[in-house]
């Protein structure tokens, strides 16, 4: 009997091959979505760094143009913020469907996996079969010419 060959080895592989691919994405995505979660705290808290130097200023007394260019920085920090909430929003529905682009791949690899198993077993019962008869054939033989000598 020849040896087991899963006939759909090659397409397994390749889906194998786009599922790592789909999986490095993600992760891109991930590691992006976590970068700018990172940038927003340090702009929280350069903003409350400058709310405290603000106050700190004005208790020593501030100019009308000091104040001006305290706000124009917490206006800088908070216009930043809001395109990285903005990119934020646009990353997560990335991920979702890059999350169910994955998901979908490795039930396929997955089904291609349970078919080999479901062959392979049947190649093991047809060898066991084929193994049997080849070993009651022998038998058979060893009596018959046992009984004839």
């Amino acid at each position: 009997m020849k040896k087991f060959e899963f006939s759909l080895n090659r397409i397994r592989q390749y889906k194998n091959v786009v599922l790592d691919r789909e999986k490095n994405v993600l992760s891109g995505l991930l590691m992006e979505q976590r970068n700018i979660n990172d940038r927003m705290e340090e702009l929280e808290k350069q903003l409350e760094d400058i709310n405290e130097e603000m106050h700190c200023k004005m208790q020593e007394g501030l100019e009308i143009s000091q104040i001006r260019l305290y706000e124009f920085r917490k206006d800088g920090v908070r216009e930043e913020e809001r395109k990285l909430s903005e990119r934020l929003d646009f990353l997560q529905v990335s991920i979702d469907r890059q999350l169910k682009r994955v998901s979908s791949l490795k039930r396929e690899v997955t089904g291609y996996d349970k078919l080999e198993e479901k062959q392979r077993e049947e190649y093991d019962k047809e060898a066991a079969k084929e193994q049997e008869l080849v070993i009651s054939e022998f038998i058979s033989q060893k009596l018959i010419r046992e009984s004839s000598g």
